[in-house]
């Protein structure tokens, strides 16, 4: 071969190198930046769109949607052709979309955290780099990936209903908005639910639960969506500031659940030793706080309405009631990581003390939440007397906040005082908390049945169903005079002495647990003087 040859042979080739060069390095800097972003998120999207059910389940959605359009077009030609028919038709597509994002992709995240817990492979994730909360991450984006691919696949035929007419793009992108939320939300939860039982034939039960479960969810958003869309338009009004202003509030609201629900999967897969409150209790915190603000906010653009007012203080004390039931179960015992990142300063340590784990500061994180809400309740009302509402009403507001927290602080600290009682036989966890607290609220609600039943007394009898606290919300709700007749006013009383002299006993039970002392590391350990033995004279030197 020449030398002529070999340069043109040569120069042939350089272009396909440097091309192939090229995208290389285009691959390698998209790979490592995934790999920097999550690698669990790179691992889980590879195998969720490399599996048979992620096949399977795209090539049904595709070949439904060419059934329905066809079949649909059939039963409404030759009408379809001047008749607003989109609304018919993105039912029947948005049913389509709803089967994987309800049922499919949360499912699928539920077994992806599940199968790694039963064949021991979440321990080698465990001692890697990546935290919990990355590894929920990951796991969470891996489904929204997913969810993505089936939008993309309906888009076209959610983009021909809109040729149809009847339907306008507002709607469209609002309920496909919708439907994505509630995926993501419902793949959180099955993140939470893979990481209840770690044993295998209890998560072959559950895994039956969760999939009824999210099938009942699907039924209910089929039949959301059709009412929504196809028969009910009055819930548009995107021409009103109120409307967007509700769709912000209830997307902060969703927001914060979501992020509740990652706190708490991430959490359950932290090791034990670590800190696995202070998340969650922030969660709640801002739960709180938004819900004391746009309840407040709606009371004070709406002064005339006072049933605004009841409203926030049984929204707090159901959330607070909950809240506490699992919190009343966590351990007493910190560990010594835990300990070490406690303050060293009194103040900076009692200003912290809601975040570190254990019952009894937990009790007090609770209890000020509740206190906290009840107040802002009463000042609201205050402050609405001075526009349109009555004196009269204003205090009826206020007493049946405080009726409501007198009946959750009681329950609340009889539970605790209960699960104190059993932690001295055996280990009382969080499971065992809440189904105290069933129990207890289920005993104050059955117990005023069946006397009744055994006394054939009436419902509007005296003294019937005062420990039943969605009784007294009922009765408050339906008639405003109430909470202001002099049996309901004493019984108040009573019911607010028994829950303050609970509270007091549990404070004074927990009190050495409330601020716990820091620990000191080792470095600490190290650096402190050590005390050395007093010097002996030797006889044999004087």
């Amino acid at each position: 071969m020449t030398t002529v040859e070999l340069n043109n042979e040569q120069a042939a080739t350089e272009p396909a190198k440097s091309n192939q060069g090229w995208w290389q390095t285009i691959d390698g800097h998209l790979e490592a930046w995934g790999e920097y972003l999550n690698p669990i998120l790179v691992k889980e999207t590879r195998q969720a769109l490399k599996s048979r059910q992620f096949a399977v389940t795209f090539g049904l959605v595709l070949i439904t949607s060419w059934i329905w359009s066809v079949m649909a077009i059939y039963l409404r030609y030759p009408g379809i052709l001047y008749s607003p028919d989109g609304p018919f038709l993105l039912v029947g597509y948005l049913d389509i979309l709803l089967f994987p994002l309800v049922v499919i992709i949360p499912f699928s995240a539920f077994r992806s955290l599940a199968s790694e817990r039963e064949d021991g492979t979440f321990e080698l994730l465990s001692i890697s780099t990546l935290t919990p909360r990355q590894i929920i991450n990951g796991k969470l984006v891996s489904s929204i990936l997913q969810m993505l691919v089936y939008l993309s696949a309906l888009a076209p035929c959610i983009g021909f209903t809109y040729l149809l007419r009847g339907i306008d793009i507002i709607t469209l992108a609002y309920v496909i908005t919708v439907a994505f939320l509630a995926s993501i939300l419902l793949s959180a939860v099955g993140l939470v639910l893979a990481c209840v039982t770690q044993q295998r034939h209890w998560q072959s039960a559950l895994s039956v639960i969760v999939i009824l479960l999210f099938i009942f969810l699907f039924g209910i958003g089929v039949t959301i969506s059709y009412g929504a869309i196809y028969e009910d338009t009055g819930w548009r009004m995107y021409d009103q500031q109120e409307f967007w202003i509700v769709t912000f509030a209830l997307l902060t609201v969703y927001g914060s659940y979501l992020h509740l629900i990652i706190e708490v999967a991430a959490a359950q897969i932290t090791f034990e030793s670590e800190n696995r409150s202070a998340g969650i209790r922030i969660a709640m915190l801002i739960q709180h706080f938004l819900a004391v603000g746009w309840l407040g906010y709606v009371a004070i653009q709406i002064p005339r309405e006072e049933e605004f007012l009841q409203i926030l203080p049984t929204i707090l004390c159901l959330h607070w009631f909950i809240m506490g039931s699992f919190i009343n179960g966590e351990s007493p015992v910190l560990s010594p990581r835990v300990k070490r990142t406690i303050p060293s300063y009194l103040t900076d340590r009692l200003w912290r003390n809601w975040r570190i784990p254990g019952p009894d500061r937990g009790y007090i994180f609770v209890l000020t939440g509740l206190l906290s809400g009840v107040l802002a309740t009463a000042f609201l009302a205050w402050c609405n007397t001075f526009t349109s509402l009555s004196t009269s009403e204003a205090t009826r507001c206020i007493t049946y906040s405080f009726g409501l927290l007198a009946y959750t602080v009681f329950f609340l600290s009889a539970g605790r005082l209960l699960l104190r009682t059993m932690n001295l036989i055996f280990r009382a966890d969080i499971f065992v908390s809440v189904i105290t607290h069933v129990l207890m609220l289920m005993a104050a609600i059955m117990v005023p049945l069946g006397f009744q039943v055994l006394f054939n007394r009436t419902m509007d009898s005296s003294f019937n169903h005062w420990t039943n606290p969605f009784w007294f919300f009922i009765k408050a709700m339906s008639n405003r005079n109430f909470v202001e007749s002099p049996e309901v006013v004493v019984f108040l009383m009573f019911l607010g002495m028994m829950a303050t002299g609970l509270m007091l006993l549990n404070i004074m039970l927990g009190a050495a647990e409330l601020v716990p002392s820091r620990a000191k590391s080792g470095r600490e350990e190290e650096e402190s003087p050590v005390d050395l033995p007093p010097e002996v004279e030797d006889p044999l030197l004087s």
